[in-house]
């Protein structure tokens, strides 16, 4: 049991990628048709929501 291994660093074979800016992330891909979703909060407590204009997004 001499091969400790906890708090120790680990090389990883994606490191040199992403440290130098050409790693790829899920937020890079692009589909055709893909969807986004945006959470708004309020800025009135206990508000309540009367209508919402969409047409910006389904423009």
């Amino acid at each position: 049991m001499t091969d400790v291994t906890i708090g120790q660093p680990v090389r990883r074979s994606e490191d040199e990628r992403f440290l130098t800016g050409r790693g790829r992330y899920i937020d890079d891909i692009n589909l055709e048709g893909q969807a986004r979703a945006v959470v708004l909060r309020s800025v009135y407590a206990h508000a309540r929501i009367k209508n919402i204009d969409a047409s910006g997004a389904l423009a």
